[in-house]
Order: structure tokens, then C-alpha cells, then sequence
């Protein structure tokens, strides 16, 4: 009796304790006092947990890293319709959320888990999620959030250990937008073309300069942006997410950057982001992708309180002015996909040297000399100093392209192709060979970055524009510039985009020379030509008297008559991907 006894009572214990442990919500932020956050296997459990116990929440999987783990995805809709394609046909708007992009930079994961718990479990915030369907991402780069220590952010203020900041193949997630060279990025592109949501936010923390701001963000307003969408965030979207944060006793303040080094006096600067950057991809999508940053150095536990609040803010924004945010994206898209072609697309900004002085919450501090860099350091203080200083935030256009009726790429090029595709842009292709007057593009001077930058090697060159007929066998594709996605197709292929496809080094092979001439050939040749050209002997003489490293370079002089032969490669250099500029009618397939 007494075995049994002490077996009954420890099946009650047991009872008990398994009854607490489905009863406890907490995640490791909370049970840690704010100091640590979940590792990879406990926040898809959470996940998992959360959806099911309530059926408005999904988990899902979009797709697998390179080392094979899941990147999740929790879908949040009070209707439990879960599908995009019914979403888009009602007023809800649909809000993605993504933490983790840099997997050292966690308070999104946390913050978001913590606020979907309390909505669903806790019931707080009643009817927030009424006009709204959330994609929450609690981790984008989950490889790098599993290479997990305490030394992987040296800059930052906890939580005691994180994650890293690039992926397993050590990409960087948020420079790869554009040209989508990481797995994890593909399968991103794909669940946003599938969902097309109408605003998205992104979860970063800060390196640079010490000062009084918890939370910063950036909403892109720059003259690249598409309108109604610039007015609308302009006017409406960031003032109203300032408001409702400083209600919650968060100052939300522009992203800045010093002029010089840390030294905030010396003015401040917000440049426009290019789309291989998320907020950049945004507005390039049409869309407004708000990118955050915490400040590195204040504790952790404030930094996911902030970025709590403004997610609870987001969300209710979003959610009561649903049917306006519906409205601005349709007519933005509309405008695109119709009126973009013909005109000039601004695809590079530079900061106008205007500025505006405004009050900026900083830290006192101090400037001393280094034994050990030899240089000058800076010493932050503690104490809080507003500084009266300039502020350029006004970007202006430093490049633009003229945007065509349709791009043409030979069908060899497919990976360019399939990168296209992969941006929602529909691909046609000729149904027979036809010939056209286009605008050809002649690339030279290369010059390639020294190292390589995100797995690529980076060119820069000279571009010469020319029209030309030019006969494109069947297959070609063609890629017609009627549709909401038109930025994002011109950045890719307008070659002077600071994220076209030729910059990134897709077409690289292009630049490289195949054939060459025997000098003992050459002479022969060029003592030819010097006989039968007047004019030709005429410039290649004066070339010999006005460039001494010509004259002096015996291969240079010889390659002067080769490049003007008809045995020169006439496809060196040439961009593969031409332009139509007017409408023509196309028989497709």
C-alpha cells in the first residue's frame, strides 16, 4: 500500500507539473530576465505550440536553408482563410514581418513571438487583427542564428548570446535582394510574389554612434519612389507611426549617419538605399518596407520593449486604415505597370548638399589620441546633450535610365532569365525570329572591385548606347514593361543601376577577349590598311603624338589596327540585353 501510495502521488506531481509546463507562454527572454533569447529548435516549437492551440495561426515552412533547416513562417488571420489569392480580394491588409535577417540583431524575433502570444493567448489588444493578416518571419538567416555565441556582436548590448550576422555560405541577406544569389533569399522572393503584402517591416539593430534614441527607422520618401505611395508615407504613414510610438514613450527617429566618423556635430545624413537593401527593395516593389534599427548599446530588455510597441502600432495603423492603404498600393501599381514606360527612372541618388539644422538627442563625449591605433578615439559619456545640427536627408536623382516598351535577352542568357521570374515579372518568349531597331548597349573600360564583394566581383565600366537592327532568333525573351513590378525590372536591367544584373557580374564573360592576332600577322595587316586609309593613317598618327604610353607600347600600337579590323570581335563588350522603345506588335508564344 504504501508503494502504491508513493506511486499515485508522484503521478499527481507529475500531472501538475505537465499541466504548468502547457500552461507557461513564457519564452527564454522572459524566463532568463530579459538577458537571453531562444535557440533555433526552441522557437519553432513556439511556433509550432502557437499554432496549434489556436486555429487562426498557421505555421509553415517557405522554404530550407543550405544547411537544411526550415525557414518558418507564422501566418496570423482571424478568418482562417490563409490563402493569399482570397486575401487580396478582401480589404485586409496583409503585414510581413521578418526578424533575423541578421541573426545577431534578434529583438524582432522575440518582441513579435511575444506580442502574437498575447494577442491570441492573453486576448490583449482586441480587435487589432480585425482588418489585418500578419506574416511574421521570427528568423530569416537560420543557419547564422544557429552559429550561436556570446563574442558574435561585438558592438551590441546582449542579449548574452546571438546569433551571426551572415549566412552559412556567408552572404549577407540584407544585400542580396536584388541579385537573390542565396537560397534563403530565393525562397523569400517566392513567398512575396505569392502574398504580395501591403506593407512590410524590417528588424535590425545598430552599429555607430552612441545617443539617446532606443529605436530608428527608415520609410523610404526619396524621388525613386513611386507615387501615391511617397506622398502617402510622407503625409500619413511615418507621422502617424511617430505619434502613436511617442505615446508609448519611444521616440521613433530617422536612421542617421554622422558626416564624419562618430562626431554627430559635425552634421547628420540619411542617403537613399539601394534595392538590395530591404527598405530599398520596397520601394522599388511598391511598397513600403519600414527597416529598424535599435540602438546597439542600450540594453536588450529596452530594445525589445520598443520594438514591441511599435509592432502593436504597426499593426493597429495598418489594420484601421486598412481601406486607404488598399487604395494607395493599387493606384501605385496601376501607375507603374501603365505610365512608368517612356519616361526617366532616377536608378542612383547622392545627398543635395541642402540641409535642415534639428535637435538631435545625443551623449556628451570626448576625442583623445590612441597609443594603440596612433589615431584619434572616441570616449562616449553618459550624459544626455541635445545638439543643434544640419541634417541632409534630400536625395536627389545622380543617374537615371530611359525606361522601354520591352527589354530582349537571348534565350543563353537563362539565369538572368530565371533570376527575372523570380522577381513576379512575367517572361515572354518570340514565337518566330523577328527583327527589330533597338537600343544596344556597348560596355567598356571595365574596371572589377579588387576583392569580392558578397560572393561576386563587382564591375564597373563606360557604357555607349547605339541603335541597331538587330534580327533575335525564336526563344528570345521578352520582358514587357506594363507591369507593377517596372522598377524593379528596370534596376535589374538597366546596366548604369547600382543593382543591375551587368554590375553584380552576371554578364562578366562579356568584357573577356577570345580571339587574338600573331604580331608578325598584325603588321602585315596594319601596313594594309595605313596604304588603303588616308583618314586612318591620319588619326593613328595623331594618337602617336598626343599619347606618349601609346607610342611607346608596342602591343597598344598594334591593337589600335586589330580593333578596327574586320577580324575584331564585335560582340566585345556588347550588353546582351537590348531595348525596344516603342510599342510594336510581337507575335509571342
Amino acid at each position: 500500500m504504501h508503494k502504491a501510495l508513493s506511486m499515485l502521488l508522484l503521478a499527481v506531481v507529475l500531472s501538475a507539473t505537465t499541466v504548468f509546463a502547457q500552461d507557461d507562454w513564457t519564452i527564454e527572454y522572459e524566463r532568463s530576465s530579459f538577458l537571453r533569447t531562444d535557440r533555433y529548435d526552441q522557437t519553432i516549437a513556439f511556433c509550432r505550440r502557437l499554432a496549434e492551440y489556436s486555429p487562426i495561426i498557421r505555421y509553415e515552412s517557405f522554404g530550407l536553408s543550405p544547411q537544411g533547416r526550415e525557414l518558418p513562417l507564422l501566418i496570423v488571420d482571424q478568418d482562417q482563410e490563409f490563402d493569399p489569392k482570397g486575401e487580396r480580394t478582401r480589404n485586409k491588409v496583409i503585414v510581413l514581418i521578418q526578424a533575423g535577417i541578421h541573426s545577431g540583431e534578434i529583438e524582432g524575433k522575440d518582441a513579435g513571438l511575444m506580442l502574437i502570444r498575447d494577442m491570441i493567448i492573453h486576448k490583449k489588444f482586441q480587435g487589432i487583427l480585425d482588418n489585418c493578416v500578419l506574416l511574421f518571419i521570427p528568423i530569416f538567416s537560420v543557419d547564422a542564428h544557429e552559429r550561436f555565441g556570446p563574442f558574435n556582436r561585438i558592438n551590441q548590448n546582449g542579449p548574452e548570446e546571438m546569433g551571426w550576422r551572415s549566412t552559412a555560405q556567408n552572404l549577407n541577406l540584407n544585400r542580396d535582394f536584388m541579385k537573390a544569389d542565396a537560397p534563403e533569399m530565393q525562397a523569400w522572393l517566392r513567398l512575396f510574389n505569392k502574398w504580395l503584402p501591403d506593407v512590410l517591416t524590417d528588424i535590425h539593430t545598430t552599429d555607430g554612434a552612441d545617443f539617446q534614441y532606443v529605436i530608428t527607422y527608415v520609410a523610404d520618401e526619396h524621388p525613386g519612389v513611386a507615387e501615391p505611395l511617397r506622398s502617402w508615407t510622407a503625409s500619413n504613414f511615418v507621422p502617424e507611426l511617430k505619434a502613436r510610438m511617442k505615446s508609448s514613450g519611444f521616440d521613433l527617429f530617422p536612421y542617421v549617419s554622422p558626416r564624419k566618423g562618430h562626431d554627430v556635430r559635425s552634421g547628420l545624413e540619411s542617403g537613399a538605399f539601394p534595392p538590395r537593401f530591404s527598405n530599398g527593395y520596397g520601394a522599388a516593389q511598391n511598397r513600403p518596407f519600414v527597416l529598424i534599427e535599435t540602438h546597439m548599446l542600450k540594453p536588450y530588455k529596452q530594445r525589445v520593449e520598443s520594438v514591441y510597441e511599435y509592432l502593436r502600432h504597426l499593426i493597429a495603423f495598418c489594420g484601421e486604415n486598412s481601406s486607404e492603404i488598399k487604395e494607395v498600393m493599387r493606384k501605385t501599381d496601376s501607375l507603374t505597370a501603365n505610365d512608368l514606360a517612356g519616361t526617366y527612372l532616377p536608378v542612383d541618388f547622392e545627398l543635395s548638399k541642402d540641409s535642415v539644422m534639428i535637435d538631435f538627442a545625443g551623449v556628451d563625449f570626448r576625442v583623445e589620441d590612441s597609443r594603440i591605433s596612433g589615431s584619434k578615439k572616441i570616449v562616449w559619456g553618459t550624459k544626455p546633450i541635445s545638439y543643434r545640427v544640419p541634417y541632409l536627408n534630400q536625395n536627389i536623382p545622380s543617374d537615371s535610365a530611359l525606361i522601354p516598351y520591352a527589354y530582349l535577352i537571348p534565350r543563353e542568357w537563362d539565369e538572368v532569365i530565371e533570376r527575372i521570374r523570380l522577381h513576379g515579372l512575367t517572361v515572354n518568349r518570340l514565337a518566330k525570329e523577328t527583327t527589330l531597331e533597338v537600343v544596344t548597349s556597348r560596355l567598356s573600360k571595365p574596371q572589377w572591385q579588387g576583392s569580392p564583394y558578397e560572393g561576386r566581383q563587382t564591375v564597373k565600366f563606360e557604357i555607349q548606347e547605339e541603335i541597331d537592327s538587330v534580327t533575335f532568333a525564336a526563344g528570345t525573351a521578352v520582358v514587357i514593361a506594363d507591369q507593377r513590378g517596372n522598377r524593379v525590372l528596370a534596376q535589374l536591367l538597366e546596366p548604369n543601376s547600382r543593382d543591375s544584373f551587368v554590375r553584380w557580374g552576371y554578364f562578366n564573360a562579356v568584357f573577356e577577349q577570345k580571339e587574338y592576332a600573331e604580331d608578325y600577322v598584325m603588321e602585315e595587316i596594319a601596313q594594309k590598311m595605313l596604304a588603303e586609309s588616308n583618314s586612318l593613317r591620319s588619326e593613328f598618327e595623331t594618337k602617336l603624338q598626343s599619347d606618349s604610353t601609346f607610342a611607346k607600347s608596342p602591343a597598344e600600337r598594334l591593337k589600335f589596327f586589330y580593333e578596327r579590323s574586320p577580324f575584331w570581335d564585335q560582340n566585345l563588350g556588347l550588353y546582351p540585353v537590348r531595348k525596344v522603345m516603342n510599342k510594336v506588335s510581337l507575335s509571342l508564344e
